[in-house]
């Protein structure tokens, strides 16, 4: 009895033990569940279509996980956890089972499916599964490939020091996101987002950006936002970020978004607008197509998450931008006002929404005749910042000269220019004051804007012109006293990609020199009156105005002397490091109680006795307060009697002569601090008919128009043509190591990839009088093929599959995107359909 009791017990346990046995252990499919790969947002990536048809976002990713059980009872009931949180449960279908649900966050998670019923549960080995979302909570933090020139500070986190990075530039100038600086950066401005609509002026652009934007539009209504190159925004692998071809989100914003998990305290802000996409701007004085791009712009920051507000770059209210046809002086200041009113509205309904803070900022225009349309102290009380482009002042459009980005007026203006209580060259009043940064930021402050409030602009380029030669100069020291002849040219390898404007780094490196004193034939020279410097070529006429560490430590200084909110930048592929760098320490640095004045004695004159000789010391200046005092004192030279000592203008008397005699003369001058500045002036005064009439030298240059490499290649001045002996100074262009021997170079000519144009200039100089001449010597490429290319583009044909590669110009060049018959690649821009990625070994034309 006791032995069937026992055996039956026995069968039981084993049976009972089979029974309660777990599940089978689940295994997730991965194959069949997307790599365990899911998105938030659908991008379109293949192709480019209107901006709603290439982008969808959704509220939650839609998953689908798949997981196997071979071997043993499946169970009844399955689970699945993120990172130990369960987010799904359902039946187990058999040994297969499809889990499908939705998530709401993106990130990276450890995902352990677990299988259960009465006896108990089973748990597969954890995965990681992905979910991006355009916070980038999903990606690792970007990791940095940036110039070592930039430094480390410890600047006051609350100063704002910013810079544009803007979505073209990662072509050409082949900048990228992980080039930029951005542990010195507080605001990324991302330029630019267009709006749909009249948009005219972009067509100034060329290439396929006008073709672009109204791709982007199509299924879009006007004065709504959309992304103008996909490509670059979202569509490009940049294999350093680890792009795959599956990769979910790309480009610029991948590459955001991943600095964004890097320093998480970086504002990164779309510009929307911009010198070429404001003309839909001038339409908002009509409410209704306002609150079409407001509820435009929410739907935008609610898709693109890693943006942390808005910047409104609109050129400009009232006027004066890229189309002079646009622009009402009396309507658009209010609609403007307007408008910052109801995006900080939706910006504090978003706030609430998502528990984010969004900043709303404008970059304006700063010159009187910008200023006086717009009541910005009334648009302040909506606004965090002001970003004040104080810069392109002055620029090659004409052949005006004039500091670009200069801090105070220049020492080259006339006499009430300053304040615009003077008179120009042809007796007209001025209309108001120079364009200068503290004019700009005193209309402000004086409008009631906040000075916490307003951010001053850097340059990282110089703006410059040819032809400023020494003959056109009314002050021989000051260059920008002289006339221009057109845009300053040049190769996007010296940092010119448009005519008249160079990045900084050009600068450096090809006119300034490590040592910043100039190299190549520039000099160096800083206006102190102004605070800017500039580079001058005497013998080729290129002459720049930039923003240097000088000038950039000046503004800083001015910033935290008036309480500002800090200092911006444009652009940051344009920098080595040296100009942010310099942001910090003039942010840094403890302003001087009193800057002291500028002393200025006038120019130096030659003039015939007998002769009346005036002294005029009107143009000094004291840029933090008043001169209480001038004085004159006689240096060197016969004695004379000055009618006045103590005043700004002086004069004295030298009757008939039989030598020529020199005098010099110094001003003194004291300003209501006490401070003191001198300035001397040399007045050189010739007996009646002591002197023949000297004429200047003509300046000729000669060389072979077309040279191979290695061949030695002799430019000759010789048959310049003067009675008096001649020097001879030569501009000779960068990496060309040329002997000098009189009136000739000679150089060996180097080994070219493509044909290269180098331009030689000479000024002669008889010790009085100058000239110049230039001539250019091309070479032609190493390994040139007079054999034509067998995929020479042909004008006649679309190339409609992206990738297709032909020659033209030169160089080898390949479509980003459908190219339209007619397009050409070497116009294409960086907008356009064409990328050059090489140059060409064989004849393109």
């Amino acid at each position: 009895m006791n032995r069937i009791t026992l055996c039956a017990a026995s069968v039981t346990l084993a049976l009972c033990g089979s029974a309660l046995a777990a599940p089978a252990v689940p295994a997730i499919d991965l194959y069949e569940s997307n790599n365990l790969q899911f998105s938030k947002i659908e991008l379109e990536m293949e192709a480019t279509s209107g901006y709603k048809s290439m982008v969808t976002y959704h509220d939650q990713a839609d998953i689908t996980l798949k997981f196997n059980q071979w071997s043993g009872e499946p169970g009844d009931t399955y689970h699945i956890y993120f990172d130990g949180q369960q987010v799904a449960t359902g039946p187990i279908t058999g040994t297969t089972t499809t889990a499908s649900f939705s998530y709401a966050n993106g990130g990276k998670y450890q995902v352990i499916v677990e299988a259960c019923d009465e006896t108990g549960c089973s748990q597969s080995a954890p995965s990681e599964l992905v979910i991006a979302d355009t916070d980038g909570s999903h990606l690792d933090p970007l990791a940095m490939n940036i110039d070592t020139n930039n430094k480390t500070y410890a600047t006051d986190p609350n100063t704002v020091v910013g810079a544009y990075f803007v979505e073209w530039g990662i072509y050409g100038r082949d900048y990228t996101v992980d080039n930029i600086p951005a542990d010195n950066l507080t605001h990324i401005l991302y330029g630019f987002i267009p709006i749909c609509g009249p948009n005219e002026s972009v067509k100034s652009v060329g290439g396929n950006s006008y073709t672009a934007l109204q791709t982007a539009c199509q299924g879009v209504d006007d004065y709504e936002v959309v992304v103008h190159d996909p490509w670059a925004a979202f569509q490009k692998s940049f294999p350093q970020a680890g792009h795959e071809y599956s990769t979910p989100i790309k480009g610029n914003y991948a590459m955001l978004m991943a600095l964004k998990q890097r320093n998480p305290e970086l504002k990164i802000i779309p510009s929307i607008g911009g010198w070429t996409l404001s003309d839909p701007f001038f339409d908002f004085t009509t409410k209704a197509n306002r609150d079409t791009f407001v509820a435009s712009v929410k739907e935008f920051l609610t898709t693109w998450k890693f943006y942390d507000g808005v910047d409104i770059d609109w050129e400009f209210p009232g006027g004066g931008g890229a189309a002079p046809d646009l622009g009402d002086p009396v309507n658009d200041g209010p609609a403007y006002v307007a408008l910052m009113s109801e995006l900080r509205a939706m910006l504090d309904g978003l706030q609430a929404q998502t528990g984010r803070e969004y900043e709303l900022t404008s970059a304006i225009g700063v010159g009187y005749d910008k200023l006086e349309d717009v009541d910005y102290a009334q648009a302040a009380q909506y606004m965090d910042y002001i970003f004040a482009m104080t810069y392109d002042f002055y620029g090659g459009w004409n052949n005006v000269l004039g500091h670009q980005t200069a801090l105070y007026c220049g020492s080259f203006m006339l006499p009430g220019q300053c304040d615009g209580s003077g008179v120009d060259a042809q007796g007209e009043p001025f209309k108001g004051p120079a364009y200068t940064t503290d004019n700009a930021i005193q209309i402000l402050l004086g409008q009631g804007v906040p000075a916490s409030k307003l951010v001053v602009g850097a340059a990282m380029y110089g703006r410059g012109w040819q032809g400023v030669m020494p003959t056109s100069l009314t002050d021989p020291t000051d260059p920008m006293t002289g006339v221009g002849n057109g845009k300053l040219t040049g190769t996007t390898e010296q940092g010119v990609w448009e005519d008249g404007v160079i990045d900084y780094k050009g600068i450096k490196a090809n006119m300034l020199g490590s040592n910043n004193s100039g190299i190549n034939g520039f000099e160096y020279g800083y206006d102190e009156l102004a605070q800017a410097p500039w580079v001058w070529n005497q013998s080729s006429g290129e002459l720049i105005t930039f923003d240097d560490e000088r000038s950039i430590k000046a503004k800083g200084a001015y910033v935290r002397s008036l309480g500002l909110g800090g200092l911006f930048a444009w652009e940051i592929d344009a920098d080595n490091g040296d100009i942010l760098n310099a942001m910090h320490e003039g942010l840094n640095s403890t302003p001087p109680a009193n800057y002291p004045p500028i002393a200025k004695a006038g120019d130096d004159q030659t003039v015939t006795a007998p002769v009346e000789v005036t002294l005029d010391g009107s143009q000094s200046n004291d840029r933090d307060g008043e001169i209480v005092s001038y004085r004159w004192t006689q240096i060197s030279g016969p004695s004379v009697t000055l009618s006045s000592e103590s005043s700004v203008l002086t004069s004295f008397s030298v009757s008939e002569l039989e030598q020529t005699q020199v005098y010099e003369f110094e001003l003194t001058v004291t300003d209501d601090d006490g401070s003191v500045a001198t300035d001397s002036v040399l007045i050189r005064v010739k007996p009646q008919g002591s002197e023949p009439q000297n004429t200047p030298p003509v300046a000729s240059v000669s060389a072979p128009a077309s040279v191979s490499s290695g061949d030695v290649v002799v430019v000759d001045a010789s048959q310049s043509m003067d009675g008096d002996a001649l020097t001879y100074v030569w501009s000779i262009p960068t990496g060309v190591d040329a002997t000098q021997s009189g009136a000739t170079l000679s150089f060996i000519a180097g080994d070219y990839s493509q044909e290269t144009e180098l331009m030689f200039s000479v000024t002669v100089d008889d010790g009085e009088l100058s000239d110049s001449a230039t001539t250019i010597v091309t070479v032609i490429a190493s390994g040139s093929s007079t054999e034509l290319c067998d995929n020479l583009w042909d004008t006649t044909l679309a190339y409609p599959t992206p990738g297709t590669q032909v020659t033209w110009d030169g160089g080898i060049w390949q479509n980003k995107w459908y190219a339209n018959p007619g397009e050409n690649p070497s116009e294409s821009g960086p907008w356009g359909a064409w990328e050059r990625i090489g140059d060409a070994q064989c004849a393109t034309e």
